[in-house]
């Protein structure tokens, strides 16, 4: 049988709903009757009624699943009181506890989780009880997450590269990330895993492109990536201004990192050369505030907005004179389309950023103006 108690904590949402979808599927096969649900609302029952409906009697017959959500806003008499219930649950009673983010919280004589003994209870009885913590991965292990939750969402491993390549395609938003996983677990034979040949056939033509994918392979100097992001950000509704907003943005950040690599070079060979964790990681989120990138609080950006972009390796790449060029192109570009001088079709991004593409050769050439 099934345990009858799951403690799901932790601000994961994609891992706790997975693991809850899961749990149902073998509790709702391994019932002889019917499955009856039922979630706390504290807007319509005080806490205590809702217990006592937990440990009351059915006379039907019914195997009955009751779900607690949001634990982490019950008061601590109300979680001393559910402790004392935990122990006292029926046969025919299935207990979901759903906490949330606990903040300051977590690991303290307040947490939720410590208060309903949760762990002792898993570790004791673990046929009873079910103890997970779920964490949001940071940016920079969203692959290694993928790798390990895959096989219990799908019942099919994740090449470490296509993981890699998945999240370079779609980005490091874990909702977003599952939901593409559970498209390509629909087109994939069962008996396969994921490689990167099911993500780029299954993800790649599906997914819309960014301004952002855009300025990182301009800044690359990768022609045939640069047409194939134009591609996709013509097929929908594309705001010319801000392609050059965000084209700006990133060729100015790139300026001001050459500044900054004059003045602290120990940070840009962290990068560059490697380092570390966490100096790289320091040394990347004052990379980022120098150049206007990231502010005060947001170490979370780290890795995606400076170290996977590879932007500090680019701007190595071009000289300063370089990058005040292209700067003065976009102003003029810019200029051009709000004016009315340049309609700002397709054909004349398609030019221009073959034009920052060669921005070497014209500076080189003189023909830069």
């Amino acid at each position: 049988m099934p345990p009858k108690v799951y403690i799901f904590s932790g601000n994961d949402a994609v891992g706790k709903e997975a693991a809850r979808s899961g749990a149902l599927r073998t509790v709702g096969s391994t019932a002889p009757a019917l499955l009856v649900k039922e979630t706390f609302d504290p807007s319509n029952e005080p806490f205590g009624d809702f217990l006592q409906k937990v440990i009351s009697p059915t006379l039907f017959g019914d195997i009955r699943l009751f779900s607690i959500n949001h634990a982490e806003s019950l008061a601590d008499g109300e979680l001393d009181e559910l402790d004392r219930f935990l122990a006292e649950l029926p046969d025919d009673v299935y207990l979901f506890i759903d906490i949330g983010e606990t903040g300051r919280r977590k690991g303290t004589k307040t947490d939720p989780a410590k208060k309903l003994h949760a762990a002792d209870r898993s570790k004791k009885e673990a046929d009873r009880y079910v103890c997970r913590d779920f964490q949001k991965p940071p940016d920079y292990k969203v692959a290694q997450w993928l790798c390990e939750n895959v096989p219990e969402w799908c019942g099919r491993k994740i090449e470490r590269e296509a993981a890699e390549l998945l999240v370079d395609l779609a980005g490091y938003d874990t909702a977003v990330l599952f939901s593409e996983i559970r498209k390509i677990d629909i087109h994939l034979d069962e008996r396969l895993n994921v490689d990167c040949a099911a993500v780029e056939t299954i993800v790649g033509p599906s997914r819309s492109m960014t301004v952002f994918e855009l300025a990182a392979a301009c800044g690359a100097r990768q022609p045939s990536r640069v047409m194939q992001i134009i591609n996709s950000l013509f097929t929908a509704s594309c705001s010319v201004p801000m392609v050059v907003g965000v084209l700006y943005r990133h060729y100015g950040a790139m300026l001001r990192i050459r500044h900054y690599g004059r003045q602290q070079p120990q940070d840009v060979k962290l990068l560059t050369r490697g380092g570390g964790y966490e100096a790289k990681n320091q040394a990347a989120m004052r990379i980022g505030r120098a150049a206007g990138l990231l502010h005060q609080g947001e170490e979370r950006k780290v890795y995606p907005v400076v170290i996977a972009s590879g932007i500090v390796a680019q701007a190595q790449q071009y000289t300063d004179r370089q990058l005040e060029t292209v700067l003065s192109w976009l102003v003029e570009f810019d200029v051009a389309v709000k004016t009315g001088r340049q309609s700002g079709s397709r054909r004349e991004v398609e030019l221009f950023c073959y034009r920052l593409l060669r921005v070497a050769n014209l500076v080189a050439s003189g023909e830069s103006s």
